[in-house]
């Protein structure tokens, strides 16, 4: 059964309205992580490490998303080529 949170209802409008918060405000993003890496040299080194942390605690559900997707593109595809 299909989840019908707010959350899940409104995924279309979240992620495009993400898409154009990004490319409006891609230089200044780009500018503020500029600046943080002038500040903490260590700041690359900080960022792999979380990243790192986040995927190993979150290996399982990031895996289960993936798969999720894939099998969703897979049926769609297989139902194209018919």
């Amino acid at each position: 059964m299909e989840d019908e949170s707010y959350y899940n209802k409104h995924r279309d409008k979240r992620i495009e309205y993400q898409k154009n918060y990004y490319e409006s405000n891609k230089e200044s993003i780009k500018r503020k992580r500029e600046i943080k890496k002038a500040v903490d040299p260590e700041f690359n080194k900080k960022q792999r490490e979380y990243n790192k942390n986040y995927y190993r605690d979150n290996k399982e559900r990031i895996r289960k998303g993936r798969l999720k997707r894939a099998a969703a593109l897979w049926s769609m595809m297989s139902v194209e080529g018919k």
